[in-house]
């Protein structure tokens, strides 16, 4: 029997899995990766670390499958908005800017200057954020002119892994989506966008679809992996559109939900959805050909929880790290003591600023409402609530549309927590289900594999095949209506703070 693997080259690490053509996950490993954040709104990895990591968790899921010359093709989701330069010898030359980085908001503002907001919506399908492409290339050309000049071709996390496993560049069309410089309702190279924004054309590198075979493996690779030299490697997608295919969001009508270091909620539909209103919710060519999916994104969602396994239970950490234990299990019960709303505790996860809907990179994360008689475990309820109501608003969004949003797929971390789902149902007021692949981006990957090598005809057929729903959690009434209050409190916070905000950003640039 043919297998496949699926690597997510996510922001908090690379996770690679082993699936064969029933959906049996057969072998899986993982390694983290850090984050260095040099200035604040600066956020950057290391791509030759981004490698090291890949090939520690791939031969940890080769060697747990035992069918590693079994592997027909390897497949790649990956995090999105990431800016890798690379040169003409094809190395990188500079850390990437990964999509927490805030520092082209500059460039943001001449851009707005050059094209109207309608205007990119018609070229695009999106308005500018800081997270994309173009901004960051801009800003290389006036802060980084050494590097700006060496730029051969600008690729994104997973295609600089598909690049030193295969030793060709390309990259795919939901990736590319969000930089700026795609036509996303066309599915290609926006040559008006190249010229308005004056960025040199020969920085894009071959745009393909998802599924289409990009390379084949280079034999140092296979031979380091213990697979077969040659196999197909396929594009990929985004981790989101890539996460959409490992839940069976392939269709309209699904919405899935994803917790992990960021907060996503994505949907599928058959044309570009646009937004008229500056609320960063995000348009994309979905790695399913012919479909295209919506994007809402918190910036910090497990990334909250991982600042307050961090920094508030660091000594328990590290005890329960020698213990063999899992310092989130212990986390997450002293959560499930709180009572829902923790009494008026309301969290804002805007540790690295927000997107959707506010798209504001000076917001910070803020505790409002704290008193004596709140512990620990209100910290952590709290932030598991804030977090969801920040995904909620996404989801208000869709409703505004005209969408009915009965069932939330839950994805991440997020949905290896009893505690975290029901706190989704009752905030969504939807039942919230979670599927048999629990990591959806990865086994994106391999099912996008296995329709690149010809053993499915497409990409809702081999889903049918592999996914399965695995549990569905219901909304309790009674809390969905205190919800809707304290969802409220929410809402009315970053509309009094912005002004704060703001001021603060300026004192704490001042004092650097």
């Amino acid at each position: 029997m043919s297998c496949f693997m699926g690597i997510d080259a996510g922001t908090s690490g690379i996770k690679a899995i082993v699936i064969d053509e029933n959906g049996t996950v057969r072998g899986s490993g993982y390694h983290e990766c850090d984050v260095l954040n040099p200035r604040p709104g600066w956020a950057e990895q290391a791509p030759q670390m981004w490698w090291e990591t890949c090939c520690q968790a791939v031969k940890k899921a080769v060697e747990q499958s035992g069918c590693g010359k079994e592997i027909a093709g390897i497949g790649f989701s990956g995090q999105m908005q990431g800016t890798v330069f690379i040169d003409k010898e094809h190395r990188s030359i500079s850390n990437c800017m990964i999509w927490l980085d805030q520092r082209s908001t500059e460039q943001v503002m001449e851009i707005e200057q050059l094209i109207s907001d309608e205007e990119a919506l018609q070229a695009t399908a999106n308005t500018c954020l800081n997270s994309f492409w173009a901004p960051k290339i801009l800003w290389a050309k006036k802060y980084w002119p050494d590097v700006y000049e060496k730029i051969d071709k600008v690729i994104f996390t997973k295609d600089y892994l598909r690049l030193r496993m295969t030793g060709e560049v390309a990259t795919e069309v939901s990736d590319a989506s969000l930089s700026f410089l795609l036509d996303v309702a066309k599915r290609k190279w926006s040559d008006e966008m190249f010229q308005r924004l004056d960025i040199p054309k020969s920085f894009a590198p071959k745009c393909v679809e998802s599924c289409d075979v990009a390379g084949y493996l280079l034999e140092s690779v296979a031979k380091d992996w213990g697979l077969t030299a040659g196999i197909p490697v396929v594009a990929g997608g985004g981790d989101q559109p890539a996460g959409g295919v490992g839940t069976g969001i392939v269709k309209p009508g699904v919405v899935g939900a994803t917790i992990g270091t960021s907060g996503v909620v994505f949907g599928c539909t058959d044309k570009p959805l646009i937004d008229h209103k500056k609320r960063a919710l995000m348009t994309m060519a979905h790695s399913v050909p012919d479909k295209w999916c919506y994007l809402g994104l918190v910036l910090t969602a497990g990334g909250s929880f991982k600042w307050v396994r961090d920094n508030i239970f660091a000594e328990k950490k590290a005890e329960f790290a020698v213990q063999g234990k899992d310092i989130y299990d212990y986390m997450t019960a002293q959560a499930a003591k709180a009572k829902p709303g923790c009494e008026g505790l309301t969290f804002l996860p805007y540790f690295n600023g927000e997107k959707t809907p506010i798209s504001d990179e000076k917001a910070r994360a803020v505790f409002f409402g704290l008193s004596s008689r709140h512990n620990s475990g209100d910290l952590c309820r709290s932030v598991m609530e804030g977090v969801t109501f920040a995904l909620r608003d996404t989801i208000e969004i869709c409703r505004e549309f005209g969408m009915e949003v009965n069932e939330v797929r839950a994805n991440g971390g997020g949905a290896k927590s009893d505690l975290w789902l029901q706190i989704q149902a009752d905030i969504y007021n939807a039942n919230v289900v979670t599927m048999n692949m629990e990591e959806g981006p990865a086994a994106g990957g391999a099912i996008m594999a296995a329709v690149g090598c010809g053993t499915f005809g497409s990409v809702p057929e081999a889903c049918e095949h592999i996914l399965k729903v695995e549990k569905v959690v219901e909304p309790i009434r009674e809390n969905v209506k205190l919800y809707d209050d304290y969802y409220d409190t929410y809402r009315e916070l970053y509309p009094a703070l912005k002004e704060i905000y703001s001021k603060q950003d300026q004192k704490v640039k001042k004092y650097l």
